[in-house]
């Protein structure tokens, strides 16, 4: 259940620092993808968009980002974009003539782990030995030799 998206390149320090950020103060899990160069193993892998940015497309937005003017006047290719939107977000990620840099998706409203840990608290004994045989219940085993040595009427004996 991620609920916070984000791809930002590394030579682009002012736009890192806000999405970390933003991403840190995010109430849910938080996924960045942070482009960066290794000159020892990958030599010129991100060649291409340090050399032409318009290669890079900027995701904006009124809760995104702060872009400043010098970063807008390098990166021209900006878009504005809904992060709230899944299917344009997956859209945005699977660009293959672009790179987008921003965020791709956020949505507060998604459940997280603290709270469906919470809703699920048992608190008597009774209590957790329902749930524990509720859980036992799924897997119940039903051996064909039971089956068999009962007559074949599917009333053998299950096994936990």
């Amino acid at each position: 259940n991620v609920s916070f998206v984000a791809q930002v390149c590394e030579w682009m320090p002012e736009l890192l620092y806000d999405i970390i950020k933003q991403a840190f103060h995010h109430k849910g899990f938080s996924f960045i993808r942070i482009l960066q160069r290794c000159p020892h193993f990958m030599p010129g892998i991100f060649e291409n968009l340090l050399s032409n940015p318009d290669n890079v497309l900027v995701l904006k937005h009124e809760n995104g980002m702060q872009i400043s003017e010098a970063t807008a006047r390098v990166y021209k290719t900006q878009e504005v974009h809904d992060p709230s939107d899944l299917n344009r977000a997956r859209e945005v990620a699977g660009l293959t003539d672009r790179v987008p840099v921003g965020i791709l998706y956020r949505n507060q409203d998604v459940e997280r782990y603290e709270h469906i840990r919470r809703s699920r608290r048992v608190s008597g004994i009774e209590d957790r030995q329902a749930v524990l045989e509720q859980a036992f219940d799924r897997f119940g085993i039903f051996p064909r030799a039971s089956e068999e040595a009962s007559g074949g009427n599917g009333e053998g004996s299950r096994t936990r």
